[in-house]
C-alpha cells in the first residue's frame, strides 16, 4: 500500500469518478485513545504509538504482496486522516481483471488488519464497488458514501464487510490467480448477521502453515484491549474478537502447530461465523 493520488485525475490534473474496489477503515476506540488523557505528554506517546503501528502495517501489506503487478502504486489511491484509511483501486481499466483487483484488495486489508491488531489497534469497515474519486483534494463517490455508512451503522466489532457487488465481485473470480493466491474460500467470512467480511487472521498463513506465533500476538493483543477497556459500548466489541479469534483456532485445531494455549479460554468457538468454503451455496 502506497499513498498516490494519480490514479484518479486525467491527463490535466482534473479528479475522474472511476470504477473500483473501495473502502472506509477506522480504528476502533480512537477518540477514547485521543481523550484518555489530560497530561500532553502521555497524550504524544499514544499518538506516536498510533503512527508506528499504521507504518508498520503498511509495510507488513507492501513487504509481503510487493511482487504483484497490481501493487504498482500508480494504480492505487490511499488517504489517512484521522484514524481513517480510505482506499480505492480502479477496476476500470485494462491489464487486470475485476475480480483479480478485488482479490487483491482483500489480501492488502487482511494484511493490515492483522497488523494493526497485533499493535493493539483493532480496524473496523466497509469494502465496496463502485464509482468514487480520492485525490488529495477530494474524497467523492457513492461507493465511499456506502462504505462509510455501513462502517458507523453495519461493521460495529472491528470486522470489515463486504457490500453485496464487492461479494459478487469476489465470488465470480474464485479461480483467478489473485483467488488462488488469497485461498478465497478460507479468506471471507458470513457472521451470525449475515454480514460477509475479511477473516484478516487468515493473513498469518504461510506457504509451509499457519504462523501460530502471529495468532499467539492476537491474543495477547485482544487480552490487552479487553482488559484496559472500561467503556460499556466497546468491550462487547472486544468480545466478538474473542470469539472470532476462536472460530478461527477452531477451523485449523487439526493443523501442525497448533495447542490449546492458542485459543482464549472461552467455550464459543462454535459458532454461526463460517468461511465461504464452509458453504457450497455461494
Amino acid at each position: 500500500m502506497n499513498d498516490t493520488h494519480s490514479a484518479y485525475t486525467d491527463d490535466d490534473g482534473n479528479p475522474r469518478l472511476r470504477h473500483s474496489v473501495t473502502g472506509f477503515l477506522d480504528v476502533l476506540g480512537f477518540s477514547h485513545l485521543s481523550t484518555r488523557s489530560t497530561d500532553r505528554a502521555e497524550t504524544q506517546r499514544t499518538l506516536e504509538m498510533i503512527a508506528t503501528a499504521i507504518r508498520d502495517a503498511r509495510a507488513f501489506a507492501r513487504d509481503t504482496l510487493g511482487d504483484s503487478p497490481l501493487a504498482d502504486p500508480s494504480r492505487w489511491s490511499l488517504k489517512f486522516f484521522s484514524d481513517n484509511l480510505v482506499f480505492g483501486f480502479p477496476i476500470d481499466a485494462a491489464g487486470s481483471s475485476p475480480g483479480e483487483i478485488a482479490w487483491f484488495a482483500v489480501r492488502c486489508v487482511q494484511r493490515y488488519q492483522l497488523r494493526m491488531a497485533l499493535g493493539g489497534y483493532f480496524v473496523r469497515g466497509a469494502a465496496s464497488a463502485g464509482d468514487v474519486c480520492l485525490t488529495d483534494e477530494i474524497i467523492f463517490g457513492p461507493a465511499l458514501i456506502e462504505c462509510y455508512r455501513l462502517e458507523t451503522k453495519a461493521s460495529i466489532v472491528p470486522r470489515v464487510v463486504l457490500t453485496e457487488p464487492l461479494r459478487a465481485l469476489l465470488h465470480d473470480a474464485l479461480d483467478s490467480p489473485q483467488a488462488r493466491a488469497a485461498n478465497a474460500r478460507q479468506a471471507i467470512c458470513r457472521d451470525i448477521d449475515g454480514w460477509w467480511f475479511i477473516n484478516y487472521l487468515d493473513a498469518a498463513r504461510t506457504p509451509t502453515g499457519i504462523d501460530w506465533d502471529l495468532i499467539t500476538r492476537h491474543k495477547t493483543s485482544v487480552l490487552a484491549s479487553l482488559a484496559g477497556t472500561t467503556q460499556h459500548d466497546v468491550l462487547p466489541k472486544f468480545g466478538w474478537a474473542c470469539r472470532y479469534h476462536n472460530v478461527f483456532c477452531h477451523w485449523h485445531r487439526e493443523d501442525p502447530g497448533f495447542t490449546e494455549s492458542h485459543r482464549i479460554d472461552r467455550t464459543d468457538e462454535r459458532s454461526t461465523i463460517s468461511r465461504l468454503a464452509d458453504s457450497t451455496t455461494g
